[in-house]
C-alpha cells in the first residue's frame, strides 16, 4: 500500500476507490462515468489491510451488499473464520443474515416463477436455489452452535423447515 494512502477502515468501498484515485487509477470515460484499473488487486489489497487492522464492522457491512446467490468467495469464507475465532456473534450473524437474504430472495423468487410459468423455470432450479439457502441456513445454525447462541436462530430453524417442505420461506 502506498505510503501517502491512508485507509479509513470505516468505509471499505470508499477506501478502494480513494486508493485507485491515489494511485492515479482511474479515469473518466466518454460517458463521465469514473473507470478505475487495478481494482481487483485493490480490493484483496484493501482486504488484507482491514483484516490486519481487526476492522470487521465496515467488511460485515460491505459484504452484506454483496451477490451471494449461487456460491461464496475466499473474502466470505476468511471473514467469517476470522469472526469465528474472535467469537464475534453479533457480526458474524449480521454477515450471514445478509447472505441467507440473498439466498432467500433467490429461492421465494424462482419458486414463484416456476409456478406462474412452469414450462419455463425447471423444478430443477427450484431445487437448487432452496439447497443453497438450506445449506447457508445451516451454516449459521452450525455457527450459533459453535459460539453457544442457538437459541438466536430460531426463526432460521423455522425457516429451514419452510424450505425443506417447499414453502415460502
Amino acid at each position: 500500500m502506498s505510503k501517502v494512502f491512508s485507509p479509513s477502515f470505516q468505509h471499505f468501498q470508499n477506501d478502494i476507490e480513494r486508493y485507485l484515485k491515489s494511485e492515479g487509477k482511474s479515469e473518466k470515460n466518454e460517458h463521465g462515468q469514473t473507470v478505475f484499473h487495478g481494482y481487483p488487486a485493490t480490493l484483496s489489497l484493501m482486504f488484507r489491510a482491514y483484516m490486519e487492522n481487526e476492522a470487521f464492522a465496515p467488511l460485515v457491512a460491505e459484504f452484506r451488499r454483496w451477490n451471494w446467490e449461487w456460491g461464496y468467495n475466499d473474502y466470505l469464507l476468511e471473514l467469517t473464520e476470522r469472526l469465528l475465532e474472535a467469537g464475534n456473534w453479533l457480526l458474524l450473524k449480521e454477515l450471514w443474515a445478509g447472505v441467507i437474504a440473498k439466498r432467500r430472495t433467490n429461492y421465494n423468487k424462482t419458486r414463484k416463477a416456476q409456478r406462474l410459468v412452469p414450462d419455463k423455470i425447471p423444478e430443477d432450479l427450484v431445487t437448487k436455489t432452496g439447497g443453497l439457502l438450506l445449506e447457508s441456513l445451516a451454516r449459521l445454525q452450525g455457527y450459533a452452535a459453535a459460539l453457544h447462541h442457538e437459541a438466536d436462530v430460531h426463526e432460521y430453524v423455522e425457516m429451514m423447515g419452510r424450505v425443506e417442505k417447499r414453502a415460502k420461506a
